[in-house]
């Protein structure tokens, strides 16, 4: 997966949209999932569920986004045991207590259930239409494992550089969309981001980043992958 050769996305929904494709791809057709906070229409990034084969109830809090189900994330009106897995992406930030909706998205996944979370950590804020908070890894492995979960696999998306190469977009966009004239040099910052950008996912994307111990102190955020601990017999 490549970014577009304009700064149209940014790092960040890459690093959420190559993680989804990458884990979700194994899944097996058929399977039941909640697409949690889930847009049916004005999609974020380019990774879409409806392309695997599985069976995908999206549910969001507004309308606007035309889910099939109305409802709150913190008390989810579903059964218990029901999903085979949860999808869970760049939401959590905008919920007020993330450890009750992991608890809700443990009592509705079926014992052996899997749940796919991102979360962003060093990016700009962001409200939709609020934004709480950003937790380091060691929070989310902790409100896991409280909830029944077992398995936990955190991945650092992106580090020193691709958060300092989204600030600089950020800031680029905002002072091009504000400028009454086009600058002689917007092209060429143009330019300089995107290949900033090409080489920051070639060194800092997937499981096995080039990344040195100092810069990866450094993140995006996080992709999050678990599953729900089997009962004892």
């Amino acid at each position: 997966m490549t970014l577009p050769r304009d700064l149209s996305s940014s790092l960040r929904r890459y690093f959420v949209d190559e993680y989804q494709f990458r884990q979700v791809g194994p899944w097996e057709p058929g399977m039941r999932v909640l697409d949690l906070g889930g847009h049916k229409t004005q999609k974020r990034g380019r990774f879409d569920l409806s392309l695997f084969g599985l069976r995908v109830t999206c549910l969001n809090l507004t309308s606007a986004k035309q889910p099939d189900v109305l409802g709150d994330a913190a008390a989810l009106p579903f059964a218990a045991d029901v999903f085979d897995a949860v999808v869970c992406a760049e939401l959590l930030e905008h919920v007020y207590d993330p450890r009750r909706v992991i608890g809700e998205v443990a009592r509705v996944l079926r014992p052996g259930g899997r749940v796919l979370i991102t979360v962003p950590f060093l990016v700009q804020i962001h409200g939709d239409p609020d934004d709480f908070g950003r937790y380091t890894d060691s929070f989310w492995r902790r409100a896991l494992l409280d909830a029944g979960f077992e398995g936990v696999m955190i991945e650092s998306q992106g580090h020193f550089w691709s958060v300092q190469i989204d600030a600089l977009r950020s800031w680029f966009l905002n002072l091009r969309q504000q400028s009454s004239g086009r600058r002689w040099w917007f092209p060429i910052v143009t330019w300089g981001l995107v290949w900033a950008r090409a080489r920051a996912i070639r060194t800092e994307s997937g499981p096995e980043q080039s990344s040195t111990s100092a810069t990866r102190h450094f993140t995006t955020g996080f992709g999050i992958a678990a599953r729900k601990q089997h009962r004892p017999r």
